[in-house]
């Protein structure tokens, strides 16, 4: 992926383990994103459904596992994209760095910039309930 489109930075009171464990099966983006109603495990990736019209109504996530990171890279939605989620932290806190990327040369209906404000919104939104999730402890009852 060529050109980043936005970050978002979220503290959460967790160790990196715990988020990183989380953000490594991402059949749990079910308990943190409404929008998403299926997610479909496959040999190497997952298909993610969404309820509402959405840009991508439809699209494959691969998860890549670093030593303080977690890649996902979607395909076949209308838009390809990369999320880079970047964890560090000491002392029980953990802050999650959210980089998107997008291809240089993306061709879909809206201009990149109109879109940018919207969705930086909708996927910050998304990591503050990933924040309030790991924080109400259901994460670590059922571990």
């Amino acid at each position: 992926m060529d050109q980043k489109l936005f970050s978002n930075v979220v503290l959460v009171s967790a160790e990196i383990e715990e988020v990183k464990r989380l953000l490594e099966e991402p059949e749990n983006l079910l308990k943190w994103i409404p929008e998403i109603t299926t997610v479909d495990k496959k040999k190497h990736d997952f298909s993610i459904t969404r309820a509402k019209p959405a840009l991508n109504q439809q699209e494959t996530i691969t998860v890549e596992k670093g030593n303080n990171s977690v890649i996902y890279d979607s395909k076949g939605g209308r838009l390809e994209y990369q999320i880079v989620f970047l964890l560090s932290g000491q002392a029980g806190q953990t802050t999650i760095q959210e980089d998107v990327y997008v291809e240089k040369q993306t061709d879909i209906f809206l201009p990149l910039k109109l879109l940018v404000p919207i969705a930086k919104y909708s996927f910050n939104t998304n990591l503050n309930n990933l924040v309030a999730f790991i924080e109400s402890g259901i994460v670590r009852k059922n571990s």
